[in-house]
């Protein structure tokens, strides 16, 4: 019994001490004993939230339903909001909608984007950002052909007065160059036509006064904008959202009613627990507009953004998605429902995880893998040394960190 109580009390020791055997002669790559009162902090903090979650959920439930009576009450909080909200356009916010008519006959085109952050301590230094376009055409009987675009930043995209471009500046790169894409693959295509992306629609890059950040986000709303010229349905497609702009407005009216801080209303939720609760499978909500805070910058683009939340699960489990969608389609309830007909379509392919399968595809075809990074940086120093350019040293932190792991020797006194 002793022996027991004793097993109890160090079991976390004995579990390090095993793993530091599994792994004598190699460097500890975690202090492992350190880690496990954290963790058990962490895990008990977890289900704190996940407990006060569950009370705020009720309360969110009979906000959402007590507010949906008085659309126009929420338009105008919604309007004079200083934060982020959704607005409710012409649906009842608390009413879900079904597929009204099966899939129509259509062309899907999507598309999706991985890039290559330069880095300043390797040799060569280089970014790229790579493109995937599926295109599924009506009628189209032969197998899918995947489309590659592969862009490499030349000098003067690499270097911004002399600075080596952020991580932003190369995302924004690969946002641009999916909507160009999207819209040029599009072109041509007869009947309705689809053009889907991954992620977001509107650019969410805090706005910036380089020439270049600027004429980047510019070139991205005149290719989504070629998108409204020739009638084409464009979605974006966020999985496992994180937003609570519905829970914000929410906050807001109960905070005019109640006379309190928005903040003291279910501060733990998100937009997509509550819909896990009204959701069933193939259902999507309201539709709302995504309402920047006043004196936004992107304001000044002629695009609004909608979107609505989507129960994309094929069994009794929710998987709630948020779709975007520009205005052009928002106000036509017609692409709409073909929209999430198609959604669900190719969600269904992927069976119990459901995902679209044209933009797994797209994002098999864009990943750049690490043996390929490599190889186009072979490649580049190739061609650098055949034009006579010197080559260059990897950062010696860079390079300390690539030698194998080996044992410290200690000088002795």
């Amino acid at each position: 019994m002793v022996s027991f109580f004793i097993l109890l009390v160090f079991h976390p020791f004995l579990r390090y001490n095993q793993f530091y055997e599994q792994c004598a002669g190699n460097p500890m790559p975690l202090n492992h004993l350190e880690l496990q009162e954290q963790i058990t902090c962490f895990s008990r903090e977890s289900l704190r939230y996940h407990q006060n979650a569950q009370e705020q959920l009720a309360q969110a439930l009979q906000a959402l339903a007590h507010f949906s009576s008085d659309l126009e009450k929420m338009q105008r909080i919604g309007n004079v909001a200083t934060v982020r909200v959704a607005i409710p356009t012409g649906e009842n916010p608390a009413t879900p909608f079904s597929v009204l008519t099966e899939t129509n006959t259509c062309n899907l085109v999507c598309a999706d984007g991985s890039q290559i952050i330069p880095d300043p301590h390797a040799v060569p230094v280089f970014a790229l950002v790579n493109i995937g376009v599926i295109r599924i055409l009506a009628g189209q009987s032969e197998p899918i052909q995947p489309l590659i675009y592969s862009k490499l930043l030349q000098h003067d995209q690499l270097y911004v007065n002399n600075e080596l471009v952020n991580e932003e500046m190369v995302n924004l790169e690969r946002d641009m160059l999916e909507m160009r894409h999207l819209s040029e693959n599009c072109r041509g295509l007869k009947g309705p036509v689809i053009a889907l992306r991954d992620g977001m629609l509107e650019l969410y890059h805090e706005p910036r006064n380089q020439q270049a950040f600027q004429e980047k986000v510019q070139s991205y709303h005149a290719y989504l904008e070629s998108l409204h010229a020739a009638d084409v349905i464009g979605a974006g497609y966020v999985d496992k959202p994180r937003s609570q702009m519905v829970l914000e407005l929410l906050r807001l009216c109960a905070a005019e009613d109640q006379k309190q801080s928005a903040a003291a209303f279910f501060p733990n939720l998100i937009d997509r627990q509550l819909f896990e609760q009204r959701l069933k499978s193939g259902e999507r909500s309201a539709i709302f507009e995504n309402r920047p805070c006043r004196d936004n910058p992107a304001e000044r683009f002629s695009s609004k953004f909608f979107f609505f939340y989507f129960n994309v699960s094929c069994n009794e489990k929710p998987w709630i998605v948020r779709v975007e969608i520009p205005d052009w389609v928002a106000a036509d309830s017609a692409k709409v429902n073909l929209l999430q007909s198609v959604l669900l379509e190719q969600c269904a392919i992927m069976g119990t995880k459901p995902y679209p399968y044209c933009l797994h595809r797209a994002h098999e075809t864009a990943l750049v893998r690490q043996e390929e990074k490599d190889e186009l940086g072979k490649r580049i120093q190739t061609h650098q040394l055949q034009d006579g350019i010197p080559l260059d040293e990897k950062s010696y932190k860079q390079s300390a960190k690539d030698h194998e792991p080996r044992k410290t020797v200690e000088r002795k006194r």
